[in-house]
């Protein structure tokens, strides 16, 4: 551009005329027009930084790979890989990778950063849940490239046990996540009708294991639910084998509104003193089905409410008119005998009173019925069992229990059986035909005055 002799930008020098010259403003700023017009056509292009070449790299895809399978909810790390003439990453390159869904839409866009063995890692990505199974599709791209992104690879999303378990029965459930525990499907009986299913896991740990538990029971029908007894007896009736862990106690119901439902809430307790437990039930008229929801817990993350969080995203789907019956039938089975005696955790010396357990009868025995009395026990982390059977009401303990090793501790439960058989010995076999009581417990010591003949070896606490 031509300058003033001054030194001054012609530009300027214009700019800077007398204002009360109009006449003269008005010839001198189409002289600057025409002379920036000139400049623009004839004048060398402005000074400026010409961009970057565009990398040119191959790139490739090394995990996932065709044969992975994703769950969704699950996260998804990628490893890819970027060279140039063979000789490794161009330098300062980062790749961005996007994961397409089978209907080819954009699902995710993941920065790529550069790590150990020169390869290329996105952070983890939470596939959703309800998204679209089947082949998903990765791009990827070199940052700054002006080009599209290139298609690397596919990899397979799979449906959740959540999608499955909505499939089947109209329920949503996220899987418990507390502390990295993996989770299943475990117990799923019955069908969308009457039925049952528990997803959960356990953490390998030593002597008490982090646990975390939700089932979820479902029955055709308004129960009536109009008090904390009615709650109780749908559980023991309708429901009555619950629990991931054997039930010692079900406490007290309590009303209690439940999202968008009136129900009931109940602690219970398990078998071991670690263990939480805690019930929800209530009447759904937009699926007629009344719900049992049973969370149960062990060595929850400090500062949180874990049954409140293991039942939060429970959703029911009435759109989605499930008709699916699992591989194992719902028992129907009479209600569990009400234990009386002993109380629970009474505790007992050698052989200073006998050691009788009774229960109250739930009916008249019928031809080929009979109570069977399990009686169970640990030591050195071994469980053994013994079986009582009598058409009475109560059973008398043997001496010889308190003084096999054991830990002290005496679990006990009862259940109608049907006799189907005999043992060699003349002992009944049968089949179930109610479900098992409440699993109470009593200790039984060795006397003050007598040393106990076996080492006391129990690491995990029974009460």
């Amino acid at each position: 551009m031509p300058g003033h002799p001054d030194g001054i930008p012609f530009q300027r020098k214009v700019l800077g005329l007398h204002p009360s010259r109009s006449g003269r403003r008005a010839r001198h700023a189409i002289v600057l027009a025409l002379w920036i017009a000139g400049c623009a056509r004839s004048g060398p292009p402005p000074t400026s930084p010409s961009p970057a070449a565009p990398i040119e790299a191959k790139l490739g895809l090394l995990y996932p790979t065709a044969e992975s399978a994703v769950e969704m909810g699950r996260e998804v790390k990628l490893i890819l890989t970027a060279e140039a003439d063979g000789t490794g990453p161009p330098p300062g390159s980062r790749l961005t990778a996007l994961l397409r869904n089978p209907a080819g839409r954009l699902s995710a866009v993941l920065p790529a950063e550069i790590g150990p063995g020169n390869v290329f890692r996105t952070q983890g990505w939470p596939i959703p849940h309800r998204s679209m199974p089947g082949m998903w599709t990765v791009e990827a791209k070199v940052e700054g490239s002006p080009d599209r992104a290139l298609p690397l690879g596919q990899f397979e999303v799979r449906e959740s046990k959540s999608e499955t378990l909505l499939g089947r029965y109209g329920v949503w459930i996220d899987p418990p996540s507390f502390g990295g525990i993996g989770t299943d499907v475990f117990a799923e009986r019955g069908d969308s009708e009457d039925g049952m299913f528990r997803i959960g896991g356990t953490k390998p740990a030593q002597h008490v294991f982090p646990e975390e538990w939700i089932e979820v029971h479902w029955r055709r029908g308004d129960y009536g639910l109009e008090d904390g007894a009615a709650a109780r007896r749908f559980m023991l009736e309708a429901v009555g084998d619950f629990g991931f862990a054997p039930t010692r106690e079900l406490g007290e119901f309590h009303e209690f509104a439940f999202k968008e439902w009136s129900g009931w809430r109940a602690p219970a307790r398990g078998e071991l003193s670690h263990t939480q437990i805690e019930w929800v039930v209530f009447y759904a008229p937009e699926m007629d089905r009344t719900y049992a929801l049973g969370t149960t817990v062990v060595l929850p993350p400090k500062g949180v409410e874990p049954h409140v969080l293991l039942r939060a995203s429970f959703e029911l789907h009435p759109e989605v008119h499930p008709s699916y019956a699992s591989a194992q039938a719902l028992p129907r089975l009479r209600p569990g005998p009400e234990l009386i005696s002993p109380p629970m955790g009474a505790t007992f010396r050698g052989e200073e009173e006998p050691v009788v357990l009774r229960w109250a009868p739930v009916t008249d025995l019928a031809d080929g019925e009979y109570y069977q009395v399990e009686v169970d026990y640990d030591y050195r982390e071994a469980s053994f069992s013994l079986k009582f059977t009598t058409r009475s009401t109560e059973v008398l303990l043997p001496a010889t229990l308190y003084q096999t090793p054991n830990c002290h501790v005496f679990n006990w439960q009862v259940t109608i059986m049907e006799q189907t058989g005999t043992t060699p010995g003349g002992v009944p076999t049968g089949v179930p035909r109610s479900f098992p009581s409440f699993y109470a417990y009593i200790e039984w010591t060795y006397p003050l005055a007598e040393t106990q003949p076996f080492p006391p070896v129990c690491p995990n606490p029974q009460t």
